[in-house]
């Protein structure tokens, strides 16, 4: 169960590269991207540590109130970590063409379906 909840930080370099390609970033276009990606980078191991440290506490069993508050703890981070994202994602979006936007949109929609499949609820 570990293993697998670590899987989405070890192909983060993978992934920004299969969107920028997929996308067709142009050298005007490295500027908004780079800022994305580092965004991407910066949270992938900010959620990384927070899963980590998840998993750690979720090893003890202990009292329901201090397990609610561990997975409302990895909740928050997952929303402050798509709020970043998002602010970079942004400006990005609005440096796009029409046809990479579509793209965009299109990528997206297959990241969150992917995620959601891969997410269990306790």
């Amino acid at each position: 169960m570990a293993a697998a909840a670590m899987q989405p930080f070890r192909r983060i370099e993978g992934q920004l590269a299969y969107f920028r390609a997929e996308l067709r970033i142009t050298d005007a276009q490295a500027q908004p991207w780079n800022a994305f990606a580092d965004a991407v980078r910066a949270q992938a191991e900010r959620l990384r540590q927070a899963t980590q440290q998840a998993m750690a506490g979720a090893a003890e069993v202990g009292p329901a109130p201090q397990q609610m508050e561990r997975r409302i703890a990895l909740l928050s981070a997952h929303l402050d970590a798509m709020r970043a994202v998002a602010a970079a994602a942004t400006p990005l979006y609005a440096a796009l063409s029409e046809e990479q936007r579509r793209t965009a949109d299109e990528l997206m929609a297959e990241h969150f379906r992917t995620m959601r499949m891969g997410m269990r609820m306790p």
